[in-house]
Protein backbone atom coordinates (compact mmCIF):
# COMPACT_ATOMS: atom_id res chain seq x y z
CA UNK A 1 0.00 0.00 0.00
CA UNK A 2 2.89 2.41 0.81
CA UNK A 3 4.43 1.71 -2.22
CA UNK A 4 1.43 2.62 -4.04
CA UNK A 5 1.05 5.75 -2.68
CA UNK A 6 4.69 6.71 -3.66
CA UNK A 7 4.32 5.91 -6.75
CA UNK A 8 0.69 7.70 -7.13
CA UNK A 9 2.09 10.82 -5.55
CA UNK A 10 5.28 10.45 -7.26
CA UNK A 11 3.00 10.31 -10.75
CA UNK A 12 0.38 13.80 -9.32
CA UNK A 13 3.67 15.43 -8.66
CA UNK A 14 5.45 15.23 -12.60
CA UNK A 15 1.68 15.78 -13.75
CA UNK A 16 1.56 18.94 -12.08
CA UNK A 17 5.43 19.47 -12.94
CA UNK A 18 4.28 19.02 -16.95
CA UNK A 19 1.35 21.65 -16.60
CA UNK A 20 3.45 23.92 -15.15
CA UNK A 21 5.97 23.43 -18.33
CA UNK A 22 3.06 23.75 -21.07
CA UNK A 23 1.63 25.94 -18.93
CA UNK A 24 3.68 28.63 -17.46
CA UNK A 25 3.01 32.05 -15.43
CA UNK A 26 0.26 31.85 -12.81
CA UNK A 27 -2.30 29.34 -11.85
CA UNK A 28 -6.20 29.01 -12.52
CA UNK A 29 -7.30 30.70 -9.02
CA UNK A 30 -5.26 33.84 -9.84
CA UNK A 31 -6.87 34.21 -13.01
CA UNK A 32 -10.29 33.63 -11.15
CA UNK A 33 -9.15 36.26 -9.19
CA UNK A 34 -8.50 38.41 -11.61
CA UNK A 35 -11.96 37.81 -13.49
CA UNK A 36 -13.56 38.64 -9.84
CA UNK A 37 -11.72 41.90 -9.56
CA UNK A 38 -12.58 43.21 -13.21
CA UNK A 39 -16.16 42.32 -13.10
CA UNK A 40 -17.44 43.02 -9.53
CA UNK A 41 -20.38 40.72 -10.83
CA UNK A 42 -23.43 41.00 -8.50
CA UNK A 43 -23.47 36.98 -7.80
CA UNK A 44 -21.40 33.99 -8.82
CA UNK A 45 -22.65 30.19 -9.45
CA UNK A 46 -19.97 27.30 -9.34
CA UNK A 47 -20.33 23.87 -10.27
CA UNK A 48 -18.00 21.95 -8.25
CA UNK A 49 -16.85 23.54 -5.04
CA UNK A 50 -14.05 21.09 -3.55
CA UNK A 51 -12.38 22.95 -0.76
CA UNK A 52 -14.28 25.92 -1.45
CA UNK A 53 -10.61 27.61 -2.85
CA UNK A 54 -11.80 28.88 -5.92
CA UNK A 55 -15.03 30.27 -4.33
CA UNK A 56 -12.92 32.23 -2.13
CA UNK A 57 -11.50 34.28 -5.31
CA UNK A 58 -14.80 35.98 -5.04
CA UNK A 59 -15.65 39.18 -3.28
CA UNK A 60 -16.00 38.11 0.30
CA UNK A 61 -19.29 40.35 0.19
CA UNK A 62 -20.90 38.88 -3.06
CA UNK A 63 -23.55 36.78 -3.43
CA UNK A 64 -22.61 33.06 -4.30
CA UNK A 65 -23.97 29.49 -4.77
CA UNK A 66 -21.72 26.22 -4.70
CA UNK A 67 -23.14 23.19 -5.65
CA UNK A 68 -21.45 19.75 -5.04
CA UNK A 69 -22.84 16.41 -4.28
CA UNK A 70 -19.53 16.17 -1.47
CA UNK A 71 -18.22 19.52 -0.23
CA UNK A 72 -14.92 19.37 1.60
CA UNK A 73 -15.05 22.74 2.81
CA UNK A 74 -11.69 22.98 4.72
CA UNK A 75 -12.27 26.76 6.81
CA UNK A 76 -14.92 28.81 6.90
CA UNK A 77 -16.52 30.55 4.13
CA UNK A 78 -18.15 33.87 3.83
CA UNK A 79 -21.62 34.29 5.22
CA UNK A 80 -22.60 35.21 1.53
CA UNK A 81 -21.49 31.83 0.47
CA UNK A 82 -24.34 28.99 0.12
CA UNK A 83 -23.52 25.77 -0.26
CA UNK A 84 -25.96 22.97 -1.64
CA UNK A 85 -24.86 19.86 -1.36
CA UNK A 86 -26.11 18.14 -4.24
CA UNK A 87 -25.64 16.98 -8.19
CA UNK A 88 -26.07 20.11 -10.53
CA UNK A 89 -28.77 18.18 -12.18
CA UNK A 90 -30.17 18.24 -8.61
CA UNK A 91 -29.85 21.63 -7.66
CA UNK A 92 -31.27 22.77 -11.14
CA UNK A 93 -34.34 20.32 -10.91
CA UNK A 94 -35.39 21.76 -7.09
CA UNK A 95 -33.95 25.88 -7.38
CA UNK A 96 -34.01 28.42 -9.50
CA UNK A 97 -31.02 30.45 -8.98
CA UNK A 98 -32.55 33.17 -10.69
CA UNK A 99 -35.03 33.46 -7.93
CA UNK A 100 -32.09 32.97 -5.43
CA UNK A 101 -30.06 35.54 -6.63
CA UNK A 102 -33.00 38.01 -7.52
CA UNK A 103 -31.49 38.31 -10.66
CA UNK A 104 -30.08 36.25 -13.68
CA UNK A 105 -26.71 34.89 -12.95
CA UNK A 106 -23.44 37.06 -13.69
CA UNK A 107 -20.00 34.62 -13.52
CA UNK A 108 -20.30 30.82 -13.33
CA UNK A 109 -17.87 28.77 -12.72
CA UNK A 110 -18.55 25.09 -14.36
CA UNK A 111 -15.98 22.43 -13.11
CA UNK A 112 -17.97 20.37 -11.74
CA UNK A 113 -18.42 16.20 -13.39
CA UNK A 114 -15.28 15.85 -15.69
CA UNK A 115 -17.65 14.47 -18.74
CA UNK A 116 -18.30 16.66 -21.61
CA UNK A 117 -21.87 16.25 -21.82
CA UNK A 118 -22.15 16.83 -18.18
CA UNK A 119 -20.33 20.24 -18.99
CA UNK A 120 -22.65 21.18 -21.70
CA UNK A 121 -25.85 20.41 -19.62
CA UNK A 122 -24.31 22.51 -16.98
CA UNK A 123 -23.79 24.97 -19.68
CA UNK A 124 -27.60 24.93 -20.93
CA UNK A 125 -28.83 25.01 -17.50
CA UNK A 126 -26.63 28.44 -16.74
CA UNK A 127 -27.81 29.92 -19.77
CA UNK A 128 -31.23 30.01 -19.01
CA UNK A 129 -30.77 31.93 -16.23
CA UNK A 130 -28.12 34.20 -17.72
CA UNK A 131 -28.68 37.71 -18.90
CA UNK A 132 -26.34 39.51 -22.01
CA UNK A 133 -23.62 40.38 -19.29
CA UNK A 134 -23.09 37.23 -18.11
CA UNK A 135 -19.57 35.42 -18.16
CA UNK A 136 -19.03 31.57 -17.73
CA UNK A 137 -15.77 29.81 -17.19
CA UNK A 138 -15.61 26.32 -17.97
CA UNK A 139 -12.55 24.22 -16.58
CA UNK A 140 -9.95 21.71 -17.81
CA UNK A 141 -10.46 22.68 -21.68
CA UNK A 142 -6.40 22.12 -22.63
CA UNK A 143 -5.69 18.63 -21.75
CA UNK A 144 -2.10 17.34 -20.48
CA UNK A 145 -2.32 13.65 -22.06
CA UNK A 146 -4.41 10.76 -22.98
CA UNK A 147 -4.38 9.17 -19.45
CA UNK A 148 -5.16 12.39 -17.88
CA UNK A 149 -8.12 13.21 -20.61
CA UNK A 150 -9.96 9.98 -20.53
CA UNK A 151 -13.42 9.35 -19.76
CA UNK A 152 -12.20 6.96 -16.70
CA UNK A 153 -10.32 8.21 -14.07
CA UNK A 154 -7.22 6.52 -13.21
CA UNK A 155 -4.71 8.99 -12.44
CA UNK A 156 -4.47 11.68 -9.04
CA UNK A 157 -4.62 14.52 -11.66
CA UNK A 158 -7.33 14.81 -14.36
CA UNK A 159 -9.20 17.10 -16.36
CA UNK A 160 -11.23 13.97 -18.41
CA UNK A 161 -12.56 14.98 -21.54
CA UNK A 162 -13.79 18.59 -20.79
CA UNK A 163 -12.40 19.62 -24.15
CA UNK A 164 -15.02 18.33 -25.95
CA UNK A 165 -17.42 20.75 -24.27
CA UNK A 166 -14.58 23.72 -25.32
CA UNK A 167 -14.72 22.06 -29.35
CA UNK A 168 -18.71 21.70 -29.42
CA UNK A 169 -19.62 24.74 -28.08
CA UNK A 170 -17.09 26.51 -30.12
CA UNK A 171 -18.72 25.12 -33.17
CA UNK A 172 -22.38 24.73 -32.51
CA UNK A 173 -23.01 27.70 -31.52
CA UNK A 174 -20.63 30.18 -33.45
CA UNK A 175 -22.30 33.17 -31.60
CA UNK A 176 -20.73 32.72 -28.74
CA UNK A 177 -17.36 34.30 -27.47
CA UNK A 178 -14.87 32.64 -26.57
CA UNK A 179 -11.15 32.43 -25.66
CA UNK A 180 -8.77 30.21 -23.47
CA UNK A 181 -6.29 31.36 -21.23
CA UNK A 182 -3.59 28.79 -21.07
CA UNK A 183 -3.39 28.67 -17.06
CA UNK A 184 -2.18 25.70 -15.51
CA UNK A 185 -3.16 22.91 -14.55
CA UNK A 186 -5.41 22.75 -17.51
CA UNK A 187 -6.64 26.08 -18.90
CA UNK A 188 -9.87 28.02 -18.20
CA UNK A 189 -12.37 28.67 -21.21
CA UNK A 190 -14.36 32.28 -21.00
CA UNK A 191 -17.88 32.14 -22.05
CA UNK A 192 -20.08 35.27 -23.15
CA UNK A 193 -22.98 36.26 -25.39
CA UNK A 194 -25.35 33.83 -23.61
CA UNK A 195 -28.82 34.16 -24.55
CA UNK A 196 -31.75 32.52 -21.87
CA UNK A 197 -33.62 31.61 -25.20
CA UNK A 198 -31.19 29.62 -27.17
CA UNK A 199 -32.64 25.96 -27.56
CA UNK A 200 -29.79 25.09 -29.88
CA UNK A 201 -27.58 22.29 -27.42
CA UNK A 202 -30.93 21.59 -25.79
CA UNK A 203 -31.73 20.61 -29.37
CA UNK A 204 -28.49 19.29 -31.07
CA UNK A 205 -27.36 17.63 -27.94
CA UNK A 206 -28.14 14.28 -28.70
CA UNK A 207 -26.07 14.30 -31.69
CA UNK A 208 -23.13 16.30 -30.23
CA UNK A 209 -23.02 13.37 -27.24
CA UNK A 210 -23.05 10.84 -30.08
CA UNK A 211 -20.14 12.68 -32.07
CA UNK A 212 -18.13 13.40 -29.48
CA UNK A 213 -17.99 10.50 -27.12
CA UNK A 214 -15.74 8.39 -28.41
CA UNK A 215 -13.43 11.64 -29.95
CA UNK A 216 -10.14 10.20 -28.33
CA UNK A 217 -6.84 12.17 -27.22
CA UNK A 218 -5.61 11.75 -31.18
CA UNK A 219 -8.61 13.73 -32.01
CA UNK A 220 -7.56 16.76 -29.87
CA UNK A 221 -4.06 16.73 -31.00
CA UNK A 222 -5.11 16.84 -34.55
CA UNK A 223 -7.69 19.63 -33.74
CA UNK A 224 -6.69 21.86 -31.50
CA UNK A 225 -6.09 24.89 -33.60
CA UNK A 226 -9.72 24.48 -33.73
CA UNK A 227 -10.58 25.13 -30.83
CA UNK A 228 -10.85 29.30 -29.44
CA UNK A 229 -8.15 30.98 -29.72
CA UNK A 230 -6.31 31.78 -26.97
CA UNK A 231 -4.99 35.09 -25.06
CA UNK A 232 -1.96 35.71 -22.77
CA UNK A 233 -1.93 33.86 -19.27
CA UNK A 234 -1.70 37.77 -17.29
CA UNK A 235 -3.53 39.84 -15.81
CA UNK A 236 -3.90 43.17 -18.34
CA UNK A 237 -5.34 40.68 -21.36
CA UNK A 238 -7.79 39.10 -19.18
CA UNK A 239 -8.63 42.52 -18.15
CA UNK A 240 -9.27 43.21 -21.71
CA UNK A 241 -11.02 40.75 -22.98
CA UNK A 242 -13.31 41.08 -20.41
CA UNK A 243 -13.53 44.71 -21.28
CA UNK A 244 -13.83 44.15 -24.91
CA UNK A 245 -17.44 42.61 -24.38
CA UNK A 246 -18.54 45.54 -22.06
CA UNK A 247 -21.42 47.73 -23.12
Amino acid sequence: MEATEARDAALLAEHLNESLRKLPGPAYYNVLNWIHQALQPANYLEIGVQRGTSLEQAERETPCIGIDPSPNIEHELSPAVTIYALTSDQFFERYDPSDLFGGPVELAFIDGLHLFEQVLVDFINVERHSSASTVVLLHDCLPLDEATASRERTTDFYSGDVWKAAFALHRVRPDLEMTIVPTAPTGLCLVRGLRSDDTTLTEAFDEIEATYRDFGFDYYLAHRDEMPQQIANDEDSVRAWLASGAG
